[in-house]
């Protein structure tokens, strides 16, 4: 009885290994599912380059879909292919509660969502995604959604990176952590050595400050000169120079009044007079 048992846990468990298997090789992504309602499937990721100069378009990514069901895949489900780039309003409002978390808040966090087989009935067909991301490189996690009834039935899916992409991880991995390479940062010298712009602009910021204080030197000894020019013309046309104190010509014209004595007039008649003094 016991071996009985443990020969249907064995057979269980290989059952549900081969109705789902994901794999990774150099830039590709492979996953065969059978599908179920209200599911979802982590298909892991890639780690994608931010776009180059004059573009927005960091990577490009070509899918196949593969359904077996008997319906057509655009008439089950719906089946969604979501995608969330590493930002915190994308995967960051998921990772954490990816098990629990309904199929439409999935969705809204999604920075891109597809209904697989929407447009048309073919059960085997391609279509490319082209990511747009110009800021950062950062790590997109792939997933398969079934928002509503969906037909149990066997599901393939391909996504290969034909450019942009780092680095690549696996199903259900890098849910708080990223797989893209480290930045080495570089000392602003080495990265300034072969940069010929970024001397030129250093010799035009250095003449120009140069240039500068000269000319507010120059500025400077100009006024004080023409300052120096306009008080010597002052000087000129105002004739003689000032005189301090009383003027000594006025000094002989000075009158006595009646009852006062100076000592001018006293001691006049008793000697020669003296020349003015001048204060």
């Amino acid at each position: 009885m016991a071996f009985f048992s443990l020969s249907m846990v064995l057979s269980l468990a290989a059952l549900t290994a081969a109705e789902t298997s994901f794999s990774t090789s150099h830039a590709q992504l492979e996953a065969k599912m059978i599908l179920y309602t209200n599911s979802s499937w982590h298909l892991g990721g890639f780690c994608l380059d931010q776009a180059g100069e004059g573009t927005t378009k960091a990577a490009e990514i070509h899918a196949r879909v593969e359904w077996e069901g008997t319906k057509s895949l655009g008439e089950t489900g719906p089946v969604m292919l979501v995608a969330f780039d590493a930002r915190e309003e994308r995967w960051g409002a998921v990772k954490d509660s990816w098990g629990q978390m309904p199929c439409e808040e999935k969705l809204q966090a999604a920075t891109m969502s597809r209904q697989l087989g929407g447009a048309h009935s073919y059960d085997d067909f391609f279509f490319r995604i082209n990511v747009h991301q110009s800021s950062a490189m950062r790590d997109w996690h792939f997933a398969v959604l079934t928002c509503g009834a969906t037909e149990r039935a066997q599901f393939s899916l391909t996504l290969q990176a034909t450019h942009g992409a780092l680095s690549i991880f696996g199903a259900n991995t890098h849910f708080q952590t990223s797989s893209c390479p480290a930045v080495q940062s570089m000392n602003w010298l080495e990265a300034a050595h072969d940069e010929v712009g970024f001397w030129l602009l250093l010799v035009v910021v250095l003449l120009f400050g140069c240039s500068s204080v000269l000319a507010i030197v120059a500025c400077r000894h100009f006024r004080k000169k023409a300052q120096m020019q306009r008080f010597e013309n002052t000087a000129v046309a105002g004739g003689a120079e000032p005189v301090i104190g009383r003027p000594c010509s006025q000094l002989g014209e000075a009158k006595v009044v009646d009852g006062q004595i100076t000592r001018e007039v006293a001691t006049a008649g008793n000697g020669a007079s003296a020349p003015d003094s001048c204060v």
